[in-house]
């Protein structure tokens, strides 16, 4: 058992394409669920290292229609100045993010989580990748080898997030 640190702030959101010509960015927000987005007048905005050089940004709008939300920040009202910030990444305080379901985790609580497999510690997890059907865990075995795990109920089992801890019931799909 280690004592982790949870993350203080969460990301929530990844900012896409910009549209129109007033600095609106496509926003999709990672939980699918926009409240705790629509009730922030600040985000940390995540740099090129996440959340590590990330800086404070004030919403001007927040704008909802047919074919999605849309978010337009101080200082970059023109599609030129907006289109600086694609892609990247807006956090809230853990406190501010969409509250979780049963069987629902944050990414950023399973980074860094030991893996366990038939009672034994066989590695850490190092990023949760968004992939077709499901997300994949990449487990880092040891300095070189790194493998994805599907985050699926055929291969994991219990997770304690107390105990920092992510078992794998299917241990074939770590060779």
């Amino acid at each position: 058992m280690h004592d982790r640190q949870k993350p203080e702030y969460l990301a929530v959101a990844r900012l896409g394409a910009v549209r129109g010509l007033a600095g609106e960015l496509r926003l999709f927000s990672y939980s699918g669920e926009y409240s705790h987005i629509e009730g922030a007048q600040e985000f940390l905005l995540g740099g090129r290292e996440g959340l590590k050089d990330a800086k404070p940004i004030r919403v001007l709008r927040l704008l909802k229609a047919s074919w999605g939300v849309s978010i337009v920040f101080e200082g970059f009202e023109t599609p030129e100045k907006a289109r600086q910030l694609v892609g990247r990444d807006i956090f809230l305080p853990r406190s501010e993010a969409s509250p979780k379901k049963s069987g629902e985790y944050y990414i950023a609580d399973l980074v860094g989580m030991t893996v366990i497999a038939n009672g034994a510690n066989v590695g850490m997890i190092t990023a949760v990748i968004e992939g077709a059907e499901s997300d994949l865990l990449e487990i880092q075995r040891d300095l070189e080898e790194r493998i994805l795990v599907p985050f699926r109920k055929e291969f994991i089992g219990k997770i304690d997030e107390e105990k920092g801890e992510l078992e794998i019931i299917s241990p074939w799909i770590l060779e």
